[in-house]
């Protein structure tokens, strides 16, 4: 189950972290939900056991899961997704994926 928390950030991190996580391909609830998971555990790391499980539980950033899974790109994760039977991250992510690319796009 996943569940939406209000979070207070200083606008200086926020001017910091927005372009970090774009530029990593990545999702500022992914980046607080990887470090939240780091600090929390109990020194398993669930997420290395199976980043592909991780990455669809929208638990793992995209470029995150691409690295550990040892896939080139996006769309071998994609097929990878498919051929486990594993849903797409939540829709909030891909939407944030979506705004990211036409954000590059204009500026290419």
């Amino acid at each position: 189950m996943l569940r939406n928390t209000t979070l207070n950030l200083s606008d200086d991190l926020m001017a910091r972290a927005e372009p970090y996580a774009a530029a990593h391909g990545t999702t500022m609830t992914a980046i607080v939900r990887e470090n939240l998971e780091a600090v929390t555990s109990n020194g398993t790391d669930p997420v290395a056991d199976d980043p592909l499980l991780a990455y669809s539980q929208g638990r793992l950033a995209r470029n995150e899961a691409i690295r550990l899974l040892g896939l080139r790109d996006y769309a071998e994760l994609l097929v990878a997704l498919g051929d486990a039977d594993l849903p797409l991250p939540p829709p909030y992510d891909v939407e944030n994926q979506a705004v990211t690319f036409a954000k590059l796009w204009q500026q290419s």
